[in-house]
């Protein structure tokens, strides 16, 4: 007998209803678009666990390879090599987030900085009915993005550019602009192309992670979705402000000394974000930092304030502390975790300005944050 899953139909709307039931789709448009949008017409092949997977596109892929394409996994299609950046389609639960955090409407218009596979904006034109342009700096991703878009019978609505998406080239205004990768700061044209009310949907950088900042064309930006992207290339990211021991996901070269349980009470995998985000408004030495050593479970969190190579200290989810060596760094964590337990801000409550930062290419960063900005 065939269920109604067994079919490309079921599986898409089985997808949209499960991505429904877990909070990631709130709406009617949002839902339709993700049960009608086939992904697996955007990919011919992915990565998984370092194997090639192939999807063919002339005959129904075969149901085990439909079974990952329909399901809340990542997409990679392009390893990182030479000029190449990585690329592929994130977790079906974050581009549906962020579809949602862009509260998109019939006849929007949208620009998007980092095509992907293509599916994204196939989703983006389902729920507005109106032009979506897409710039990829990848030639293998553009590529890739323009036949999936030509498969979907979406050329003449959805237009991919093979391009620098910090200077995207393009006739505004927009009434949404949408980045896909994660990015140092806003450039100043990207303003500029925004309509009066409209509004940029971008992974800032913050504390090792790049969660996914709303900005308005008055330079004000607020927190929506703690989430990463793979980082952009070029000056959208440029290395000089992630230097040394900030970059995004940090290798430690010293291993911990000291482990103090209990210090907060265990943290939901949302408190921990909203933690994350108080510890990289108030200290720019937050990152994510990795070690192999016992004292340090990866899976409770890697939040650290990193003050040198000898000197680092991790706040983990079930509430412990793990430092290299005693000293003020721990002092100042305790002190943070003291005040940020008094009033356990919400990441959704922090704003800023941009404001501009010294690199050579003109970018816009986030400047002080304030809770409860207004």
């Amino acid at each position: 007998m065939t269920t109604s899953t067994d079919t490309v139909d079921g599986r898409m709307r089985q997808l949209a209803d499960q991505l429904r039931a877990d909070g990631a789709i709130t709406s009617d448009a949002v839902h339709r678009a993700i049960a009608t949008t086939p992904r697996h017409r955007c990919v011919t092949w992915f990565l998984q666990g370092g194997a090639r997977v192939e999807v063919p596109q002339d005959d129904v892929p075969p149901a085990d390879v439909l079974d990952v394409i329909y399901s809340d996994s990542p997409l990679p299609t392009v390893r990182a090599h030479g000029d190449q950046p990585s690329s592929g389609g994130s977790q079906t639960s974050l581009v549906a987030r962020m579809l949602e955090a862009l509260d998109l409407r019939p006849g929007m218009r949208v620009l998007e900085i980092g095509a992907g596979t293509g599916y994204n904006a196939a989703l983006i034109h389902a729920v507005t009915g109106a032009e979506v342009v897409t710039v990829e700096a990848g030639d293998e991703a553009a590529a890739g993005a323009a036949a999936a878009i030509e498969r979907l019978g979406l050329a003449d609505q959805v237009q991919v550019l093979h391009r620098d998406g910090y200077a995207p080239g393009v006739d505004g205004p927009f009434d949404r602009i949408v980045a896909t990768v994660g990015i140092a700061g806003v450039p100043p044209g990207w303003l500029e192309l925004l309509s009066p009310g409209g509004m940029i949907l971008a992974p800032v950088a913050h504390g090792g992670y790049h969660p996914a900042m709303a900005i308005t064309p008055d330079g004000v930006v607020r927190p929506r979705i703690w989430c990463d992207f793979m980082p952009a290339v070029g000056p959208l990211r440029p290395e000089s402000l992630f230097a040394g021991l900030h970059q995004v996901e940090t290798v430690f070269p010293t291993a911990p000394e000291g482990r103090i349980p209990a210090v907060i009470e265990p943290l939901s995998e949302a408190g921990y974000e909203d933690l994350w985000f108080y510890f990289g408004a108030k200290d720019r030495r937050t990152t994510r930092a990795f070690v192999e050593h016992p004292l340090l479970d990866p899976h409770r969190g890697l939040l650290a304030l990193v003050d040198s190579p000898a000197e680092a200290v991790w706040v983990q989810r079930d509430g412990a502390v793990v430092y290299t060596r005693p000293g003020s760094l721990v002092a100042e964590v305790h002190r943070l975790l003291g005040s940020w337990a008094a009033a356990t801000p919400r990441l959704v409550g922090w704003g800023a300005l941009l404001t501009a930062a010294q690199v050579p290419d003109p970018l816009l960063v986030p400047g002080a944050w304030e809770f409860g900005f207004r």
